[in-house]
């Protein structure tokens, strides 16, 4: 089962790298080598095993590029980038009480364009802003849409948002306003799925009726599945506390219900003796927990695990956990291959699998009896799910908890009992929702408890540690050593000495070649990041000796997405970065100065590059006041002139900032802008910020100290920017502007035409998203997401 697994993975894993759209050829091959393996099977055993492998390789090839694709000459995405009127029938509704949007996943069922019908199938994802009417399930709706796919990732690193609707079947979306959406007819035709959904939606209504909030959010995430509308700190406190995994429906809470059930049906004297009566009604009442919970992927994994076991005691035959594991998991990848690549799939997986093979070595290497003491074997339950789970949450969230290997000794028992609790109350609800009170206020007592320790263990300074993102070989290896090194110490003591040395040697100098090799064989460069922000600047500057210069953090001055949390911070900590040694504000402009606020806050910044421009922008002055309260950071007025050595190689040099007696006072500040040279022995970069004209004509009296080799293009591409006189001084061979969807036609065509007749190639964030030039000081490489 498990070479079947790996070997259906591995053909999943390929259509991420070979483009292979014809799914029909890959449907043929599957079909030729399930028939030969079938001939071959009484003839050669090795020749049909072989083929069964290659089999499931192709299955996993040709699954994955048909679930990649919309299907059929209905579906709606081929009006994609079409606008006209979709009906269809709400599937699913997402309301966030905050934001004052909701997305709903509605079935087509006609598109209309220029007064025509057509007729139309697969999923739609429509985020309804404004205030009104809540869209429920089952209802009839027609929306007036313009739809489009969902954006590509911006940076390195990013979510991909894309992929991840994918992997749900939705293909095309668009952002509207709740007058474009027209209810038809409220009339639900019924269906189990419809049911199941009632009943969800009935029992997040129970629980808004009894808690108060925020205790309701955590109920309904423990018991339904939703976190909307759950403070943001407590998700935040309850990931550095190492126990998010409670806050999501997982395997976890899947197993506290059958436990409980299982107690439940042995307390029973009536129940003890039809077993098998008890097997079935306890698969029904996991199947519709599975259902009312969304079906998510822990929870399926969970399931079809007990479901197997409860299989396995009906029958009377042995239960192999290890089996389940894999049968489960080669399940969940037939129906949907894509879940492969889904945080929720590897982590419930991973961590379950090393729960269970961790502890079994360590109980044929230890003492065994010593292993079924509680604490210890809680405890080593819990180091495994740590060491099985640690890679995963380096890659996914840049952050590893080391509380979390006591926090849940404590945080689990805890969960298990409000869990339990809430589900009594629940229940209790459907029959006389006021006798639900007397047991409400104990379980919030046992909620704030919960908020108290997790808040009390997030806090502790060995909490958890931020790190870069690991690489894919790295997870690989890393995993390869934690199942090789655990069997070899199983049989560490009947080797002779000899195999014991050489044994010794190869694994440690395997380890130690690992980990050095690309610290020493790895060249030192200078590496420029242009961070994708959208309408605005951010530059991530690392020198070869890991110095980090932030230059602007983005802004949204006509919006409320706040680009320092939801950008730049994650791109800075998927690099590892935690500490920035120089920080400049090149002026005071909302799109190169609100992103700096979360950094600043968040990070340590050691040094503020400011202009200094005076201005009354509260958010500026928010800045300053943070400088002012933190004595660790050192504050520096940006002088024309000013040299900053970071190294022997690596210089920055001040060539313009804020001047009334030149610029006079502008409202923009554009010509005050910081400019900088950066100079890596002989490669340059000239950094601009939003200078026009004005400042262009000024920074000529500095002659070929303007030549540069990467130039940012100034004020985003701007007509006002980037004068013929300027471009001729500084000749630089790539331009790199940073710009995003905006309406005063930036970047200029015109400026564009101009950057071509002197770069060789010209770069846009909008359009190229991440740009990375990387310099060993006289070469340089570059990199960009598209």
């Amino acid at each position: 089962m498990s070479s079947i697994l790996v070997f259906y993975i591995i053909g999943i894993i390929l259509q991420r790298t070979v483009f292979l759209p014809v799914h029909k050829i890959l449907y043929t091959t599957c079909i030729l080598l399930a028939l030969l393996c079938f001939v071959f099977f009484r003839l050669n055993a090795k020749i049909a095993a072989i083929l069964l492998l290659l089999c499931f390789t192709f299955l996993g090839l040709f699954n994955a590029t048909y679930q990649s694709q919309p299907h059929g000459s209905n579906h709606i995405h081929r009006f994609l980038n079409s606008q006209g009127f979709i009906t269809g029938i709400v599937k699913n509704n997402d309301y966030s009480m905050e934001a004052l949007y909701q997305e709903i996943i509605i079935q087509a069922h006609y598109f209309e364009k220029d007064n025509k019908y057509y007729p139309a199938k697969g999923k739609v994802l429509l985020k309804v802003f404004g205030e009104g009417r809540q869209f429920r399930y089952g209802e009839l709706i027609r929306a007036e849409v313009h739809l489009k796919e969902a954006e590509h990732p911006k940076n390195f690193g990013d979510f991909n948002y894309q992929e991840y609707l994918v992997r749900q079947q939705i293909f095309v979306l668009d952002n509207i306003n709740v007058e474009q959406v027209m209810l038809i007819s409220t009339k639900k035709q019924f269906s189990l799925y419809g049911y199941i959904h009632y009943l969800r939606e009935k029992i997040e209504d129970n629980i808004d009726r009894l808690y108060l909030y925020p205790y309701n959010t955590m109920i309904k995430a423990i018991i339904t599945g939703t976190r909307k509308d759950m403070p943001v700190e407590w998700e935040v406190m309850f990931q550095d506390a190492g126990v998010i995994h409670i806050l999501a429906i997982s395997g976890l809470h899947v197993g506290i219900i059958a436990g409980a059930l299982f107690y439940l049906f042995k307390t029973i004297k009536v129940l003890r003796s039809r077993k098998k009566l008890c097997y079935i009604f306890i698969i029904v009442l996991l199947i519709a927990y599975a259902a009312i919970t969304g079906l998510r992927a822990s929870v399926c994994r969970a399931t079809l695990m007990l479901i197997i076991m409860l299989i396995a005691m009906y029958l009377n035959r042995p239960y192999h956990i290890f089996n389940s594991i894999y049968f489960s998991a080669l399940l969940l990848l037939l129906y949907q291959p894509l879940l492969l690549f889904d945080a929720g799939f590897l982590l419930s997986y991973t961590t379950t699998f090393f729960v269970i093979f961790l502890p079994l070595v360590l109980s044929v290497y230890f003492n065994s009896e010593k292993l079924n003491h509680y604490i210890l074997q809680s405890l080593t339950i819990s180091l495994s799910a740590w060491l099985g789970m640690a890679p995963l949450s380096a890659y996914y969230f840049y952050k590893i908890s080391f509380i979390g290997i006591v926090a849940n000794l404590i945080i689990v028992p805890l969960i298990s009992l409000i869990l339990i609790l809430g589900i009594i109350i629940v229940i209790i609800s459907f029959i006389f929702i006021p006798l639900g009170v007397l047991f409400v206020y104990l379980n919030q007592l046992l909620i704030n408890t919960l908020i108290l320790i997790t808040e009390s263990l997030s806090s502790l300074p060995i909490a958890f540690q931020y790190v870069a993102q690991p690489k894919v070989y790295q997870m690989v290896y890393y995993y390869a050593l934690l199942l090789i090194v655990p069997i070899f110490s199983c049989f560490w003591s009947g080797m002779d000495l000899g195999k014991k040395r050489k044994t010794l040697f190869i694994t440690v100098s395997s380890l130690v070649i690992f980990v050095m090799a690309p610290i020493c064989f790895t060249p030192k460069y200078l590496n420029v990041h242009f961070i994708n922000v959208g309408q605005g600047d951010s530059i991530l500057v690392q020198t070869p000796d890991k110095k980090n210069i932030l230059i602007d953090g983005g802004g949204t001055p006509y919006g409320d997405f706040d680009v320092g949390k939801k950008i730049v911070i994650p791109y800075l900590r998927r690099l590892g970065i935690n500490r920035i040694d120089l920080l400049v504000l090149t002026h005071p402009d909302l799109d190169h100065l609100e992103g700096l606020i979360p950094v600043i806050k968040e990070l340590e910044v050691c040094t503020v590059l400011d202009s200094g421009v005076a201005t009354n922008n509260n958010i500026y002055k928010e800045l300053l006041n943070i400088i002012d309260k933190d004595d660790s950071i050192s504050y520096h007025r940006g002088t024309v002139g000013d040299v900053i050595k970071f190294s022997n190689d690596i210089e920055l040099l001040v060539l313009n900032s804020s001047n009334l007696f030149l610029y006079g006072n502008e409202n923009n500040f554009n010509n005050h802008s910081i400019v900088l040279k950066l100079v890596y022995k002989n490669s340059s970069f000239l950094f601009t910020g939003d200078i026009e004209e004005a400042a262009e004509k000024y920074l000529l009296n500095w002659e070929h100290v303007l030549k540069s080799d990467i130039l940012k293009v100034a004020h985003h591409g701007s007509i006002t920017s980037s004068t013929i006189q300027f471009l001729e001084r500084v000749r630089p061979e790539i331009a790199v502007a940073s710009v995003g969807m905006n309406k005063f036609n930036q970047p200029h065509q015109e400026v564009i035409e101009r950057l071509k007749v002197y770069c060789q190639e010209v770069f846009r964030t909008d359009l190229n998203g991440t740009i990375l030039i990387s310099s060993n000081g006289n070469k340089y490489y570059i990199h960009t997401l598209r």
